[in-house]
């Protein structure tokens, strides 16, 4: 995914006076991105022309299978090797799926080797293996091209496989795990108080926040009161975070018209949803205009033959954009996202429903006390946020790369273990007789001894996928989100620079010319002087409605700024980074305890190994 930082801005394009670069703000999320793997896909910044590609296993993968009709034991065992519908399996979990077929583990390792080099298969590679074990217990030449030709006649060979003696990976850390942690013995840090009003106060308070602090209303009436006030967040906030899957279910329609559906999972009781990447857009569209400010992250975009590997980049970045707003304290009740959240067919509706796009603050106001609670130095904390921000982003992108990379090699490792396991038993079963032709007890001690390095080597190997993909479906989405997190902000102050600008020094320069004509109207008492002193006087009511108006709007545009960045921004930019660093320190020693327990077993194992 991102495997090399760029010396460029994230987002590319024509600077601004607050020192900002182009963003998705600008730009239709909808236009093409062409990018080199091993570069940032995000990135709108000018991409070198694509280097030849060589053709992969999986599209070698491809072409041998070709349109042949699949048996079902294909299915069955690749389901029983993907429990988690990931489109994809471990060399781990295809090397145990091929043990269940009592070939040799000569042939085995031969097998696994020919269809990948990769720590994963795809399923189609994972088909081919399959073709080569039903190949090899036949008796027949165990390669690419008979797996070929028997595809080109429509008779992929069935293997014989007792899957009932598969066993999934029982390591702790499945995709939904629940950790426990042990506090009994655990020394906190005790926990700072700090006053929630001003986090970036430069005189530092202390105590307790006011009891008015919990609760956000934004779903009022038309006119009704905003609450500004707080943190606007419930106590633990951080717990009761609703979590949204987004699922990639593949094309649908015709060669010319054909799109990506993704399903959308929520925890509201209701079934999933599929949505196209156009749908999507249009609620990204829409919430951008009525909360232009507010924190929204941008969208991923879209790419024209874009590949697997970008598809999936895509579906994460699109779960993280919906799990950021349902968890938003403002634009978590707005209706359009329950409807997409919820409704079965989005097209439907949109045809027979009008859709609002006014902005948040036409039916929304802030009083007199909340406004009061706005500091007057709002500008210089956006600007002192504003400063920082590159920074940040660069880092936390550089940081996102650094564990990616780290990730990647380690499920390299994993999948290397695995084939040194399946070499391993192949030695084994070609030393299960010494050569001297009796009864050897040195080599049958080393034999045995092996084996059980064979069986805690694949062991760790299973340990170290499972804590792996984890990784990839938790931490690292976690530091996404956080590197996310400050490019929505960079966004939001791009559109507060472009779109809070207004009219009423102008108008009220209108308003007090027009009034000046009035009265010298009225004192001339000219024919006719009352229908235009009557239309004059509309114009001066109108305006004199529209300062107001706008007047009010300046208030709460300032109201929502402290708001983002009050309890928004300074909350999940410090609360969540505590949370992910706690919780992946605690599963990281959990995973270590399971691999000492795991090494340990087999020094006890090996114990009594002969030397002569």
């Amino acid at each position: 995914m991102f495997n090399s930082p760029r010396p460029a801005q994230r987002y590319a394009g024509t600077s601004s006076a607050a020192g900002f670069g182009g963003s998705f703000v600008d730009e239709n999320p909808l236009a093409n991105s062409v990018y080199e793997e091993g570069l940032d896909p995000w990135s709108t910044a000018p991409s070198p022309a694509p280097t030849p590609i060589s053709q992969s296993t999986s599209s070698v993968s491809s072409s041998v299978i070709a349109d042949a009709a699949i048996p079902a034991i294909y299915n069955t065992a690749f389901a029983a090797a993907d429990p988690n519908n990931l489109g994809e399996a471990s060399v781990n979990s295809l090397s145990r799926i091929l043990n269940t077929s009592s070939l040799p583990a000569a042939t085995i390792d031969k097998i696994v080797n020919l269809v990948s080099s990769k720590p994963r298969v795809s399923k189609l590679e994972f088909f081919v293996a399959l073709a080569l074990v039903a190949l090899a217990q036949a008796g027949k030449d165990v390669s690419i091209e008979q797996v070929a030709a028997l595809s080109s006649q429509n008779t992929l060979p069935e293997p014989a496989l007792d899957l009932s003696k598969y066993q999934p990976t029982t390591s702790a850390f499945s995709p939904t795990p629940n950790y426990r942690q042990n506090t009994a013995n655990t020394i906190l840090a005790p926990t700072p108080v700090y006053s929630s009003d001003d986090p970036w106060s430069t005189n530092p308070r202390f105590g307790p926040p006011p009891d008015s602090a919990n609760g956000f209303d934004s779903a009022r009436a038309n006119g009704a009161l905003s609450s500004l006030a707080g943190t606007g967040l419930q106590n633990e906030w951080w717990r009761k975070q609703e979590v949204i899957r987004v699922n990639l279910l593949g094309p649908q329609g015709f060669i010319l018209n054909r799109y990506m559906v993704y399903e959308v999972l929520t925890e509201r009781g209701t079934s999933p949803v599929q949505r196209r990447y156009s749908e999507f857009v249009f609620l990204w569209n829409v919430l951008l205009q009525r909360y232009p400010f507010r924190l929204i992250p941008a969208l991923p975009p879209k790419r024209i033959g874009a590949d697997d590997q970008f598809l999936e980049q895509r579906r994460r970045g699109l779960a993280r954009v919906l799990n950021f707003v349902v968890n938003h304290p403002i634009i978590k009740d707005d209706g359009l996202l329950a409807v997409f959240l919820t409704e079965p067919s989005l097209e439907t509706w949109r045809k027979h429903t009008s859709v609002s796009l006014d902005e948040e603050s036409v039916s929304k106001r802030v009083d007199h006390i909340e406004e009061m609670t706005i500091p007057s130095d709002l500008e210089d904390k956006l600007t002192t946020i504003r400063v920082r921000l590159n920074p940040l982003i660069d880092q936390w992108q550089r940081i996102c790369v650094l564990a990616e990379r780290i990730m990647r090699r380690q499920e390299a490792a994993a999948g290397d273990l695995t084939r040194l396991t399946n070499t391993l038993r192949a030695v084994i079963e070609v030393n299960e007789r010494c050569w001297r032709g009796d009864e050897c007890e040195l080599s049958n001690g080393v034999r045995l001894g092996l084996e059980q390095v064979a069986n805690y080597a694949q062991r760790h190997s299973e340990l170290s996928e499972s804590r792996i993909r984890h990784i990839f479906d938790t931490t690292l989405e976690a530091l996404k989100a956080q590197r996310d997190l400050y490019l929505a902000m960079r966004d939001l102050l791009i559109r507060h620079e472009r779109s809070s600008v207004d009219q009423v020094e102008r108008l009220k320069k209108r308003v007090e010319t027009i009034s000046l004509k009035l009265d010298g109207i009225r004192s001339a008492h000219k024919d006719g002087w009352e229908e235009e002193n009557d239309r004059l006087s509309s114009l001066v009511e109108k305006d004199q409605a529209s300062i107001a108006a706008q007047l009010n709007r300046r208030v709460f545009i300032r109201a929502s700024m402290w708001h983002e960045i009050r309890v928004v921004l300074h909350n999940r930019e410090n609360t969540l980074v505590t949370r992910l660093v706690q919780k992946f320190s605690r599963e990281e020693r959990e995973f270590a305890e399971n691999v000492l327990n795991n090494w340990a077993s087999l020094q006890e194992a090996v114990e009594g190994m002969p030397y002569e």
